[in-house]
């Protein structure tokens, strides 16, 4: 199972470097049950914090889950498909695994060379 305690400590911090923030919007691949849980256990964000469910992973979920969860519905969202950091892994994988083993200022040079830094 997922485990919200991460997205929840990541939303916490988040919150406390940057107080002025009124309102999360965020994907999240089991939108559905985290919303509950946020109610259950932090309902002080209820108004704070809005979760859906990006399209891929839309598909194996239920239909009212579509119908409240689906970020095309969603105002706010506008065309996001909820899988862009897997994309950005994607396109920087091959700086991972070829940097991986390399000291930290050959990392930083590698970085920089591709305008990413």
């Amino acid at each position: 199972g997922e485990r919200h305690s991460h997205a929840i400590r990541m939303i916490e911090a988040i919150l406390d470097d940057v107080p002025e923030i009124q309102s999360i919007n965020m994907c999240y691949d089991v939108a559905c049950v985290f919303e509950s849980a946020i109610h259950r256990y932090k309902p002080e964000w209820k108004e704070t914090i809005r979760s859906r469910i990006g399209r891929f992973h839309l598909y194996g979920h239920e239909h009212s889950c579509h119908v409240l969860y689906n970020l095309l519905r969603t105002q706010g969202y506008g065309l996001m498909i909820g899988e862009e950091p897997e994309h950005l892994w994607f396109i920087i994988l091959y700086l991972i695994q070829s940097a991986g083993v390399s000291s930290g200022p050959r990392r930083t040079q590698k970085i920089d060379s591709c305008g990413m830094h």
